[in-house]
């Protein structure tokens, strides 16, 4: 009975951690470029009846093995790609196809990420909701304010085009130039990249370092400005997962209810 405690035990953890993951899945639906996470459940390794001192009748042709339970063996994250949203900003991207955009964090560190709807922050640089830089290749030295980001236009293949303020014979005047370019990132495993929050994604040994490149070019997608991607949570699948887990979580509690109940009526056994 102690054994069937102990399985049912594991159930109930494994079932709620599957209702942890469900719960975030759902509360994300409308967070830009969430990825879904699934879950697979793994057999716990069983011992044999002879390593738990347990009496053995026979000489069995394989080992005898006695159950451990069941655990959450990964939630990996779902790498296909959301639906486009249109929104009219210029400051909103989104990525038709492969690749993250790369943002610069406060400390200096690069981080990965799809989430396209960038601000611009009281120094007039490209950020995200959070304050982390967009990374992008300048194409010339500007002077500080003289990018008119009101009127930037970002192509598909990332190419930054602004309006400049510019003085020439004492008199001023607005030329449209072109002040950088948006490379993107990709990675041999995506669903190997390690998630810090903030639809922020580091590289890790599973996923391989990033392989830089430019937007529609050795299998990049391409910068749709004025979008965004939305995440690719299937609702309907997420209800069927939330049922499944709720009934699991159902049955491993009846299961230590009653394996409970059966040590206690041993317990009271009189001779």
């Amino acid at each position: 009975m102690l054994k069937s405690l102990a399985n049912s035990f594991t159930g109930l953890r494994a079932h709620q951690q599957a209702l942890d993951v469900t719960a975030h899945n759902i509360a994300n639906i409308n967070t830009v470029a969430f990825k879904e996470k699934q879950l697979s459940f793994a057999q716990l390794p069983g011992k044999t009846l002879e390593q738990r001192r347990l009496p053995v009748a026979g000489e069995p042709q394989s080992p005898r093995l006695c159950d451990r339970g069941v655990a959450l063996a990964a939630a990996v994250s779902l790498s296909e790609n959301g639906s486009l949203a249109f929104t009219g900003r210029g400051l909103d991207l989104a990525i038709a196809g492969e690749g993250y955009f790369r943002v610069v964090r406060p400390e200096g560190t690069y981080a990965y990420t799809r989430a396209g709807n960038f601000l611009l922050d009281a120094e007039g640089k490209v950020v995200t909701p959070k304050g982390d830089r967009l990374d992008f290749f300048p194409a010339l030295q500007l002077r500080a304010g003289s990018i008119n980001f009101s009127a930037i236009q970002i192509t598909p293949s990332g190419e930054i085009w602004a309006s400049i303020a510019e003085e020439a014979g004492g008199n001023f005047g607005v030329d449209t130039v072109k002040v950088g370019e948006i490379p993107l990132y990709r990675f041999t495993n995506p669903q190997g990249l390690y998630h810090i929050g903030d639809n922020l994604f580091l590289p890790s040994e599973a996923s391989g370092p990033p392989l830089e490149g430019r937007p529609k070019e050795a299998g990049f997608g391409e910068i749709k400005a004025g979008f965004l991607e939305r995440a690719n949570v299937d609702l309907g699948r997420q209800m069927v997962a939330l049922i499944s887990a709720q009934r699991g979580l159902q049955a491993s509690a009846r299961a230590a209810v009653t394996a409970e109940e059966l040590w206690a009526l041993t317990l009271n056994v009189r001779a």
